[in-house]
């Protein structure tokens, strides 16, 4: 028994030892049964949530109609030609060019970031985790691509960068390389993203991977426009060279977007070869028909009117071409109004223009307007510009600015810098017109005023008297006769007084009328009222400068300058001296040199306290050419000086310096006569002159060399005795002796080159201050 007993519980433990062993096994499998169900469900909701941001960035924007499709898929490459041409004359620099993969495009712009944070999530969840699993290399991928799609580049770097670490032979590897590549020139590594590209295209080439050759030359072409906005050129011959091996619908969308770079860069032949490959080679009616008009855009470019007519007539006339149908009829109609233009000479003022071409355009944009005008805003705004740009041309402000003021803040362009360009035309317009509709306003004025100047009368009893006469007509109707002296009952005298009352009140409600005038202070309404007519003819000459018409702008200039006033303030004098500045800096541009100095004269006489005197002395002093009075005068006076010394050559100094005071060589003239005494050790004199310069051209290139000089030698002049100083009368000030003046020349000479005695050559202008150009 006791042999069976012990058996037994021998029996026993080794089963229970066995139970053991399995359930921890047991137990222990589960878990890692369950750990393989976590992450793999894990990593595969993350690819999940990708999968549908991918899926919806990649989706087509199906337009509803063909009115659509002009705002949402078509590219206005004519306008972005301008809007860059714009961009690089107001900034200087190249603008920078959108990219044309789609992987780059902003998450703004397609689908939602819900997706791309979900990944994120649920792939960091399988890092945390610090077991080495074979899902790591998976979420690694999923959040570095999801951190890039969210414009995250450097947490996306940080991930790829750790990926190819962990995985140098990862199976992502061409296509991390690449997203690290765009990641980087995002961040302006260019040349880490020119290393990285290379690596790519060298391991795709090995391998004979034509879609990594691709992806790699496409990427190169980023890179090339991402550094240099202006190798537009360069860019498109590394499309060319990612359309090989590709599809034929593949292939036909890169050379669209190479056609589109040559077209920006002005290579009008390469574009069209471009445009023509892509409809032969694409099956997509879409993607033809945005090709066959951007080729009429092309040819329209090279002056073939005739070729790019046909080819958008082309487009119009099919029903497959349906989404580019209103692109295609705009640029008929802008075709016909360029070729119009072309067989004047642009002259839209003549009348072979006006008789047998601006019919043909006026009913080509109205055919337009009839079949745009409820179904796309975008055809509408370029149509109504356009029409306002041939009326400017040809000279009628007035239908401009009317059709204009139905535009004026539009954005409907393609781009900001052409909405703004746009906008600045059209402003200019209808500024045209309200200014031209307060001059009317004050012609009314005046000629009321005109009408009640009476000799021997005042102008309240001009007033007086017409409101007699009405109230006469009305009280008496038929008996009264302008010829003879109506006979009044007192009953009738009364009642005219209250007609009179009547009559005065309705009068003086209207707008502009005598009526509504208020005789007490005569003199100031009248001077209220030139006031707003010059400021109407001054804006009106802006408006004719932005025109292009520089007679007439000249003429509302000498217009506004009529004017005379009673009681002229300082507001009245500087706008004044605004107008003269503005007519100034117009004839500088005509190169009306005569006209420009003599205007330069009357600005700083009369106005020389004003800013716009200032200006004008510093700006335009010393431009004249060189063979210009002053001088030829100062060379020959220069000559005597040389020759003869500066007693012969000094009254012919100061005789420059009275003829041509507003010009550069005056300050010269004075500044060579104190270089010369002071040569001659009479610091004296030479301070004198020096004093001139400072006082009378306080902004020229000599007074600012004098300026810590002369201040120097003032503050050293008490410290060293005045025995042998001289009193100099001019403004009071003390005259430093010869010791001061030689110890401030060695003085400001340490940190200000002494400007040389002027030769024959013509001076350079010194810098400018900052003022408000005028629009």
């Amino acid at each position: 028994m006791r042999r069976l007993h012990r058996a037994y519980r021998t029996i026993y433990r080794k089963n229970v030892l066995i139970l053991l062993l399995l359930g921890l096994s047991a137990v222990a499998s589960c878990t890692l049964f369950r750990n393989f169900t976590t992450y793999f469900n894990v990593v595969y909701l993350a690819q999940q949530h990708l999968d549908i941001y991918e899926s919806q960035l990649d989706k087509d924007q199906v337009a509803q109609n063909g009115a659509v499709a002009a705002i949402t898929t078509h590219r206005w490459l004519e306008e972005e030609y301008l809007a860059r041409q714009l961009y690089k004359k107001r900034t200087g620099l190249p603008m920078p060019m959108a990219s044309f993969n789609k992987t780059t495009v902003s998450t703004n712009r397609s689908a939602s970031t819900l997706h791309l944070d979900s990944a994120i999530i649920l792939g960091s969840k399988v890092l945390a985790d610090k077991k080495e699993t074979k899902y790591i290399e998976d979420a690694l991928f999923i959040v570095g691509k999801s951190q890039y799609y969210k414009n995250d580049y450097a947490g996306a770097k940080r991930k790829f960068n750790e990926l190819l670490f962990r995985y140098p032979n990862t199976k992502y590897g061409t296509e991390v390389g690449m997203l690290l590549a765009r990641a980087m020139m995002a961040t302006n590594q260019f040349d880490t993203a020119t290393s990285a590209i290379g690596s790519v295209l060298k391991n795709a080439e090995q391998s004979g991977n034509t879609t990594d050759i691709s992806e790699a030359h496409k990427a190169y072409a980023e890179l090339v426009l991402a550094s240099n906005p202006d190798s537009l050129s360069l860019a498109a011959e590394q499309l060319r060279l990612a359309e090989n091996g590709l599809s034929s619908d593949a292939a036909a969308r890169l050379s669209y977007e190479r056609g589109a770079l040559y077209f920006l860069d002005g290579k009008w032949s390469a574009a069209e070869a471009a445009f023509r490959a892509t409809i032969d080679r694409s099956s997509d009616a879409g993607l033809q028909g945005e090709a066959m008009v951007s080729l009429g855009e092309t040819l329209r470019r090279e002056k073939k009117f005739a070729e790019a007519k046909q080819t958008f007539l082309g487009v119009s006339l099919k029903t497959r071409y349906a989404n580019s149908h209103p692109p295609a009829q705009y640029e008929f109609a802008y075709t016909v109004d360029l070729e119009s233009r072309e067989s004047v000479g642009n002259d839209l003022k003549s009348p072979s223009y006006k008789l047998d071409y601006y019919p043909s355009v006026k009913a080509t944009y109205n055919a337009l307007d009839t079949t745009y005008r409820t179904i796309s805003q975008a055809i509408m705004a370029r149509s109504r510009f356009r029409q306002a740009e041939i009326y400017r041309g040809m000279g009628e402000y007035d239908s401009a600015s009317h059709i204009a003021n139905i535009i004026l803040g539009t954005k409907d362009f393609s781009s900001g810098e052409m909405n703004d360009y746009v906008n600045d035309r059209i402003r200019a317009l209808t500024r045209f017109a309200e200014w031209k509709y307060q001059l009317a306003k004050v012609d009314t004025v005046e000629h009321l005023l005109k009408k009640l100047r009476r000799p021997g009368s005042t102008m309240q009893q001009g007033v007086n008297r017409e409101i007699r006469t009405l109230a006469e007509q009305q009280v008496l109707g038929s008996r009264w006769h302008p010829e003879q002296t109506p006979v009044i009952t007192p009953e009738e005298e009364k009642l005219i007084a209250q007609y009179e009352e009547r009559i005065r009140k309705e009068k003086s409600g209207g707008a502009v009328s005598s009526y509504s005038i208020n005789f007490a202070d005569t003199t100031k309404y009248i001077d209220s009222i030139h006031n707003v007519a010059m400021h109407a003819h001054f804006e009106l000459g802006r408006a004719f400068e932005n025109f292009v018409e520089y007679p007439s702008a000249i003429a509302e200039y000498q217009e506004a300058l009529t004017y005379t006033f009673m009681r002229p303030d300082s507001s009245i004098n500087g706008f004044r001296a605004q107008v003269l500045f503005t007519w100034v800096e117009l004839d500088h541009e005509l190169g009306n040199a005569v006209q420009r100095d003599s205007l330069i004269t009357v600005l700083t006489k009369n106005y020389g306290e004003t800013i716009y005197a200032q200006q004008a002395s510093k700006e335009y002093a010393g431009i004249r050419d060189k063979d210009s009075p002053g001088e030829v005068a100062f060379r020959s006076a220069y000559a005597t000086l040389k020759t003869s010394g500066l007693d012969n050559a000094k009254n012919a100094l100061l005789a420059i310096v009275s003829s041509n005071k507003h010009e550069d060589v005056a300050a010269r003239a004075l500044y060579t006569i104190g270089v010369s005494y002071e040569d001659k050790s009479r610091f004296d004199s030479a301070v004198v002159y020096y004093r001139r310069v400072i006082n009378e051209y306080p902004f020229s290139k000599y007074a600012e060399y004098l300026r810590p000089k002369m201040l120097y030698a003032l503050q050293e002049a008490p410290k060293q005795g005045a025995q042998k100083n001289t009193q100099v009368q001019q403004q009071n000030v003390t005259v430093p002796n010869q010791k001061t003046l030689q110890d401030s020349a060695r003085t400001t000479t340490q940190t200000t080159q002494k400007p040389p005695v002027p030769k024959t050559k013509e001076q350079k202008p010194p810098p400018q201050p900052v003022l408000p150009k005028k629009k």
